[in-house]
């Protein structure tokens, strides 16, 4: 187990580099921080005006999403932005192949875009009754986007932005949400408040619901080889389901204080968590 200091202040997103070196974390008024993943060396930093960071993501080539009002690319390597669009975002997810970036807007509107590799504009956009998009995840084939707002749940087709179903729920309105799909894409799971949903995909309906007793989830992460989903906590915890039952296998306290943010490192050897404190725990997966 490593534990670094990478920020003074709370860490809302993690993601690991496509070769699990680096971390990237983000957070109050912290678009991006990239760190070493193995010594928590900083390497570049990129700040914001806003309260919170929530997105994070990399490119198969290494460069890092973030967003600092819209939504910035950068060079993974020493954070020279390559690229800007969307003027106003509050949660974005790329797709997996890198061709296209679904973006929630952030004003007044529950507007969802899709933002080519290329170019500045949109090129399909819906209006969702949703509240804020905190949460956006695409699906591993592509195939699917899901987004959960302080209102609702969507499923919707990724090609088209047709909706294929929806949930509502009155913990939603607390804000805390996490949102992951499955590896396989057969599943993807969320959060509001301190209940756990799980939807089949295919069949466009909830599977498995599980509640805490303690406080809100805040984050989710699948491992790569789809046999556990990982939440975090506000009291502090890391709790691992297994994805066969969703039933949770083994829980950890790393006494970091509360937990806004989990990852996995692409080959499902580390895992890292993040909130609060602005301190990162990494550990070891086992296989």
């Amino acid at each position: 187990m490593l534990v670094w200091k990478p920020y003074s202040r709370m860490i809302d997103a993690l993601a690991f580099s496509p070769c699990g070196r680096a971390l990237a974390v983000a957070g109050y008024c912290l678009a991006c921080r990239t760190i070493d993943s193995f010594t928590g060396a900083r390497l570049w930093s990129a700040y914001s005006n806003t309260s919170f960071g929530l997105s994070l993501a990399y490119t198969a080539d290494g460069d890092v999403l973030c967003r600092p009002r819209g939504v910035s690319v950068r060079a993974g390597a020493d954070g020279t932005e390559r690229r800007a669009f969307a003027r106003w975002c509050q949660s974005f997810a790329l797709t997996p192949c890198g061709r296209a970036t679904f973006v929630a807007d952030g004003g007044y509107q529950d507007v969802l875009r899709r933002y080519p590799a290329e170019g500045d504009e949109p090129v399909a956009e819906v209006q969702l009754d949703s509240g804020a998009i905190n949460r956006l995840a695409v699906s591993p084939n592509g195939e699917w986007l899901a987004a959960v707002g302080c209102k609702r749940f969507f499923l919707l087709r990724a090609a088209t932005l047709e909706v294929v179903a929806s949930s509502a729920h009155r913990a939603l309105s607390s804000g805390a949400f996490a949102l992951a799909f499955a590896p396989d894409g057969a599943t993807v799971a969320y959060t509001a408040g301190r209940e756990l949903f799980v939807w089949s995909v295919a069949q466009q309906r909830e599977t498995h619901k599980r509640e805490l007793d303690t406080k809100h989830f805040m984050d989710a992460a699948f491992t790569p080889n789809g046999r556990a989903l990982l939440t975090v906590s506000k009291e502090g915890c890391v709790r691992e389901w297994d994805a066969a039952t969703f039933e949770c296998a083994r829980s950890y306290d790393w006494e970091i204080g509360p937990l806004r943010a989990v990852s996995v490192s692409p080959d499902g050897g580390r895992a890292a968590a993040a909130g609060n404190s602005g301190r990162v725990v990494l550990w070891d997966l086992d296989s």
